[in-house]
């Protein structure tokens, strides 16, 4: 099973740059900026002397939703989708994601905004307005938290819990961050500490060094594309159970099967959970004698060998990702199945279905039926 949630709340923060004064960008709020920047730059003088940006991402997560069972053991992955890259020095970036110590608050402000949006969350504050809000915390950190407090580097610009961190290297500018961020999310599942989202960054050597790496933009939730921030937990849910009566689909011959959804709506309430029927049919049955039609003869797959994906019909894009435990297809007495969220889908948008079957080489197959979620 994949849950999907999107970003409920996300900014930049940024530092500021040379030849500008601080105020001009600490205490900007860029709220609802289409895009998620981290950056730095390096001062002419190639010091220590930077300006750096910071971005921070919160999920609301509905945990009754999760087969947690006895303890947490879902996988979790947090999804941010690039949309530039530019300025890069041939140094290889890396990014750490980090869990938020404190609260922050979005904001309704662009980077360029004349005159400057100065409330909500900006490298000075976390909250409030330029010269009346709450501040990030910069001295006295609660233990296991820690903020800017490196030599060259403003304070401020978020406060972040020290554990459970994730570093990911960024070796293509036109790949995606996917970061494992499990051991987060089994902390905040257990209260072990709040939720209080992700603050996404180059390292704390990177950042303080005199290569700049580059500019990366992601698309924030503001974006009108389908790639906002994105965060995926999966767990093993497939069942195989009442097939023992029944004959199992051959798959000898790839080719001459085929599948197709059965009792597809077409079109799936938001907060639903939905499951698909995906029935597989021989091409061409062998023709016998008996009072039913082997055409309807209901034939499941056992084992974990089928496994299913999910793109949008329009651009071909996958939405959900194949993976050998967490999209496992279920069976039994009537048929293949499995089960998802359909808020982990945008409204008013076809999907399609896409099925794999073996375990190294793969057979695909492409399901014609389409389906939406809807409001």
């Amino acid at each position: 099973m994949i849950y999907s949630t999107f970003a409920k709340s996300d900014t930049t923060l940024y530092e500021g740059a040379p030849g500008i004064p601080d105020a001009n960008m600490r205490w900007t709020n860029t709220g609802v900026d289409e895009i998620l920047e981290v950056r730095k730059i390096v001062s002419s003088s190639q010091t220590a002397a930077t300006y750096l940006s910071r971005a921070l991402v919160k999920f609301d997560i509905d945990w009754t939703k999760i087969d947690s069972g006895a303890a947490w053991n879902a996988m979790a992955y947090l999804n941010l989708y690039t949309t530039e890259v530019s300025q890069l020095d041939g140094n290889t970036p890396k990014f750490t994601i980090q869990p938020l110590a404190e609260e922050f608050v979005e904001g309704t402000g662009r980077e360029n905004n004349v005159p400057q949006t100065l409330k909500g969350a900006s490298w000075k504050y976390r909250n409030g307005e330029y010269n009346t809000g709450t501040e990030w915390t910069t001295t006295g950190y609660a233990a296991n938290t820690t903020g800017s407090w490196e030599q060259g580097v403003h304070s401020g610009g978020g406060n972040w819990r020290v554990e459970n961190y994730v570093d990911v290297s960024y070796t293509n500018e036109t790949e995606d961050i996917r970061a494992n961020v499990s051991d987060i999310l089994t902390a905040w599942s257990s209260s072990t500490y709040d939720n209080n989202g992700f603050i996404v960054s180059l390292t704390s050597s990177q950042e303080i060094d005199s290569n700049r790496y580059g500019s990366f933009k992601f698309f924030s939730k503001q974006t009108h594309t389908i790639y906002p921030p994105r965060l995926e937990i999966m767990w093993d849910d497939h069942s195989h159970t009442g097939t023992d009566a029944l004959s199992e689909l051959d798959m000898s011959d790839t080719e001459a099967v085929f599948f197709y959804l059965k009792n597809n709506k077409g079109a799936y309430k938001r907060g639903s959970k939905i499951r698909f029927w995906c029935i597989g049919r021989e091409k061409y049955p062998v023709k016998t004698h008996g009072t039913t039609s082997a055409e309807h003869a209901v034939k499941p797959l056992s084992g974990s060998s089928l496994q299913y994906s999910i793109l949008d019909a329009k651009t071909g894009e996958t939405v959900i990702p194949y993976d050998k435990t967490y999209t496992k297809v279920s069976a039994n007495g009537s048929g293949n199945y499995f089960e998802i969220y359909s808020d982990s889908l945008f409204e008013e948008r076809l999907y399609k279905i896409q099925l794999r079957y073996g375990t190294s080489d793969y057979s695909y197959y492409d399901i014609k039926d389409l389906f939406k979620v809807v409001r």
